[in-house]
């Protein structure tokens, strides 16, 4: 799947490909749309909002029957910068750097999003370098009214990324580590129920929550 650089140069639609009394996860085809979605799209604007953590079963391990509450602007040029009440707490959710990426609208009331935001890993040890993670998230919102906003999102984890010096010329430029490639990669799927895609993380799979948000104006 390809997310454009530009949300004023293309938008995209969204087509489910689905089986079975939509149990199955969605997967995602980008293709053009007007620009103009871009412009009034109720999505546009400063929101404040809980989310809840979905669960398979109360006994899944994955389960940490997490809730959270989020501040986040949605911007006309395609931007997605937010944060939530996580960031003011400990391991394992937190505290974790403020989330950054970009969203596309789907329809003139539908958006999806990506961003990622950066948790505290393990300090350097001898030779072995300190690492950091970087959280992958996908939304699928709909904005149900003007000022309200609900959906689901996925949260996938990668491995531990090494921050290591690299000993490179001013001609050159730092590679990236191939850790790093699950928090570039846009997910093919998404889930709305954690029984799709039952084991959380552990088994490659998301964690799913689900959330409301309200916009703050004037």
């Amino acid at each position: 799947m390809k997310v454009f650089s530009g949300i004023s140069r293309a938008a995209c639609i969204l087509a489910v490909v689905a089986a079975g009394a939509g149990v199955a996860p969605a997967q995602f085809l980008l293709l053009p749309l007007p620009t103009s979605l871009t412009v009034q799209h109720p999505a546009i604007g400063g929101w404040f909002g809980e989310a809840v953590q979905l669960c398979a079963t109360l006994t899944d391990p994955s389960c940490s029957q997490v809730a959270l509450f989020m501040t986040l602007n949605i911007y006309a040029d395609g931007n997605f910068v937010g944060n939530d009440s996580l960031a003011l707490g400990g391991p394992p959710f937190g505290p974790h750097t403020t989330a950054h990426g970009q969203w596309i609208p789907t329809s003139a009331v539908d958006i999806i999003a990506d961003y990622t935001f950066m948790l505290p890993g393990t300090a350097a040890s001898g030779t072995t370098p300190a690492t950091i993670n970087a959280l992958r998230f996908r939304w699928n919102a709909t904005a149900t009214s003007d000022s309200t906003m609900t959906g689901y999102v996925n949260i996938f984890f990668g491995p531990p990324i090494p921050v290591a010096w690299q000993n490179i010329k001013p001609s050159a430029v730092p590679t990236l580590p191939s850790q790093t490639v699950p928090t570039l990669t846009p997910p093919a799927l998404f889930y709305t129920d954690p029984a799709q895609c039952p084991g959380g993380p552990a088994a490659g799979c998301p964690l799913v929550f689900k959330f409301t948000i309200n916009r703050v104006a004037p």
